[in-house]
């Protein structure tokens, strides 16, 4: 009988990692048969590289008589930061990329690096990741912004996932996925950007014109309402967080502006993080992704026949009674939740990294630029002044309206 590989045990941080413990992790993972590794070099690719976990980059060496394979790993461990890990407890945040590489991935038609071992505990949410490197391929800079061949690949290669799934969350595939914007998390998302927006303005008070600053303090207490209305349409597997960061390309794919075409090379393209996943409008990833990843000259040379391409494609693989007027209109709405996104962003991540500000405020004046571009204030929610759902508005909002007087008074009191 086969010796059944020992796992083993989940690191605490990265001093943890060493050739034993890769050797170990590869063997659980079911790849026993690799040459013996005989020293791993960590290499931390940065806290601003991931707010919610820590990457890291382990080149391998082996015995002296064979060349190590593969010659490096990404391992994933959970933040540093004590509030990043419990705010990705709450979110389920570690659990879902988890089920993503373990269960979901091996169904999605878009490519991810192949899970090469995983572990999570689901009484703590420690876990870890060994992940394929993709190191050979190139991730777009994403405050130059992704070019315009490559955004449109990009949507297409979006398309084709949320097209499989599209009207399916309940097949067996998607079992145990979370729903993006469950009530709970609408709820605490309103709380979250009615405190945080007056941080935002006094941050990035600059990058606002009076229409757009008026959109965000109105948008705060209509947040709940506003994704009830987007989660009433239809859902299909969304990836959460799709930008550029996340997003890997050939050196060579993506030249121009790509018209249609057949999809790329199984090598081509891949996608990483799945922390956010889960079930939601398919509209959202495509709004997030032009919305702050395109600078918007491109985006609005490019988003109409964005959205056209991607429309076929779900049609093509599945989607019903789903009219391009639906599509644009879907696309538009989708463009506040990308505002809140950006809101949550910037108010409540530290800026003590430069090139996160940077990154922070460009997706800001984008989805700013997106939001007047698009006339999105007409997808303002309007409702009942005592509905029970405005309860919770009329709450949150003495709330922002006591933060902000108090920031404001901060911000006029001389130093000490």
């Amino acid at each position: 009988m086969r010796d059944v590989p020992i796992r083993p045990p989940l690191p605490d941080d990265p001093a943890a990692i060493d050739a034993d413990w890769i050797q170990r992790a590869l063997a659980a993972g079911g790849t026993s048969d690799r040459p013996a590794i005989r020293e791993v070099r960590v290499e931390d690719l940065g806290a601003a590289s991931n707010a919610f976990g820590r990457l890291l980059r382990c080149h391998l060496a082996g015995d002296g008589s064979s060349a190590a394979h593969p010659a490096s790993v990404i391992v994933k461990l959970p933040p540093a930061d004590r509030g990043a890990f419990r705010f990705a407890r709450w979110m389920w945040m570690h659990e879902r990329e988890y089920v993503y590489y373990r269960r979901l991935a091996r169904h999605a038609p878009i490519r991810s690096p192949a899970l090469l071992y995983g572990d999570f505990d689901e009484a703590t949410h420690r876990f870890v990741l060994v992940l394929e490197d993709l190191r050979d391929m190139e991730v777009p800079v994403q405050v130059a912004g992704v070019p315009a061949g490559r955004a449109r690949l990009a949507v297409r290669e979006i398309a084709r996932l949320h097209g499989q799934f599209w009207g399916a969350v309940d097949s067996p595939a998607l079992s145990g996925c979370r729903d993006i914007f469950a009530p709970k998390t609408r709820r605490f998302l309103q709380i979250a950007c009615l405190l945080l927006t007056p941080v935002v303005l006094e941050r990035f008070g600059g990058c606002f014109s009076p229409e757009t600053r008026r959109l965000a303090e109105t948008l705060g207490p209509r947040i709940t309402a506003h994704y009830a209305a987007v989660a009433a349409g239809p859902r299909t597997l969304v990836h959460g967080d799709y930008r550029a960061e996340n997003l890997f390309f050939r050196p060579e794919v993506g030249a121009g502006d790509s018209a249609r075409g057949a999809p790329p090379a199984r090598g081509d393209f891949a996608v990483v993080d799945w922390q956010a996943c889960g079930l939601g409008p398919g509209l959202y990833d495509v709004a997030y992704f032009l919305g702050t990843n395109v600078v918007p000259g491109d985006r609005r040379r490019i988003e109409r026949d964005a959205i056209e391409e991607y429309h076929d494609i779900v049609c093509r693989l599945g989607a019903r009674d789903f009219t391009l007027d639906d599509c644009w209109r879907g696309y538009r709405q989708n463009m506040l939740g990308v505002l809140v996104a950006c809101l949550l962003g910037c108010g409540a991540l530290d800026l003590g990294f430069q090139r996160l500000h940077a990154l922070l405020q460009s997706a800001l004046e984008r989805a700013l630029a997106a939001t007047e571009d698009l006339d999105v204030a007409e997808f303002l929610p309007r409702g009942r002044f005592l509905s029970a759902g405005n309860a919770l508005s009329i709450l949150s909002r003495g709330a922002h309206e006591a933060y902000y007087r108090l920031a404001r008074r901060r911000a006029a009191s001389p130093p000490p």
